[in-house]
């Protein structure tokens, strides 16, 4: 996998989206040249290697020209999106929300394994925080993509969200 990435040319830093991907994120940034670890301030508790790469952050993050890394919250308190400002702009979130088998939709979840969704009020924050970010395309940690109209998609599926959720959509009155 090195070899690969150095092939690719290289890397300028690794972030994590939430603490599941802290495991190894210290080796890696020394195989590959102790690039930075951007770790989010909320979650740095779940930090188990501690070392000099590791770059502690919060709100949002400038980590490349073009490349932002934007706290969302939600699936843990900072979890991030990073926010890629190219042609029409991409948004590659992990599983702070996630593409799901109905083209065109995202879904958010505390604990996907245990299947604990998140409040309407911490879905309504996570949009709001994306806002003023253009994004047509979306991708997600499980190799679930939105390509075209991806921010529409996020909005109509945080919509969609809350109101079952919130119970505007409870049909057994």
């Amino acid at each position: 996998m090195v070899t690969a990435i150095e092939q690719l040319g290289g890397a300028a830093a690794i972030v994590a989206s939430h603490p599941h991907m802290y495991g190894s994120q210290v080796s890696w940034s020394h195989r590959l040249g102790r690039v930075p670890v951007f770790v989010h301030a909320a979650d740095r508790r779940w930090v188990r290697r501690e070392d000099p790469v590791i770059r502690e952050w919060s709100g949002t993050e400038r980590v490349l020209p073009g490349v932002t890394l934007v706290e969302a919250g939600g699936h843990f308190p900072g979890a991030a999106v990073a926010h890629v400002a190219n042609g029409r702009g991409a948004l590659l979130v992990g599983d702070t929300m996630l593409p799901v088998p109905d083209s065109g939709w995202v879904t958010f979840m505390r604990s996907y394994p245990n299947r604990i969704p998140l409040s309407a009020g911490l879905v309504r924050k996570i949009v709001d925080r994306l806002e003023p970010y253009e994004f047509d395309n979306l991708y997600g940690l499980t190799g679930g993509t939105i390509l075209g109209d991806a921010k529409g998609a996020v909005r109509r599926s945080a919509e969609r969200y809350i109101a079952w959720v919130s119970g505007a959509n409870d049909y057994l009155g």
